[in-house]
């Protein structure tokens, strides 16, 4: 199980359209790809590191049923990018994860969190062939606690 939290009309997007129009973390420009929490909190934290002074309103939280093979996964080596967990990434992460979206050779990329490290997020590829095979539903309203801004 994965989660997002993201706007009412983005929020079962399953082309990873994103990617297109902004580069991230773990991906350059251009890549289609869809970034997931492994737990419903990172992603909290996640987007509200990622919005402004205002909080956005229109939000929903997004459960996705993964399939459950351990082969369609793997694990990201931080150890070995340097730079991957500061404010403005080095550039490693986005390379090494666009290396891998364009790969293929697995659905998703397990990557700590630059927000809590001991915490997981997923990179999931929507061009792989077992994209397909996950299950999104919005499963309710959400909104941030005002006090996070006041």
């Amino acid at each position: 199980m994965a989660w997002r939290i993201a706007k009412q009309a983005n929020a079962l997007d399953r082309t990873g359209a994103g990617g297109l129009y902004e580069s991230g973390r773990w991906h350059e420009l251009g890549v289609p790809v869809i970034y997931a929490g492994l737990s419903a909190e990172i992603c909290a934290m996640e987007k509200l590191v990622h919005t402004g002074p205002i909080l956005p309103v229109d939000l929903v939280l997004v459960a996705l049923t993964l399939p459950a093979s351990p082969d369609l996964y793997e694990e990201a080596d931080v150890a070995a990018l340097s730079g991957w967990d500061v404010l403005s990434p080095s550039g490693a992460s986005a390379e090494f994860g666009t290396a891998f979206l364009r790969s293929g050779r697995a659905l998703g990329l397990v990557v700590p969190s630059a927000v809590m490290p001991e915490a997981r997020n997923v990179i999931l590829n929507p061009l792989h062939r077992r994209f397909a095979d996950i299950e999104l539903a919005i499963e309710r309203p959400f909104s941030f606690d005002p006090r996070l801004r006041s």
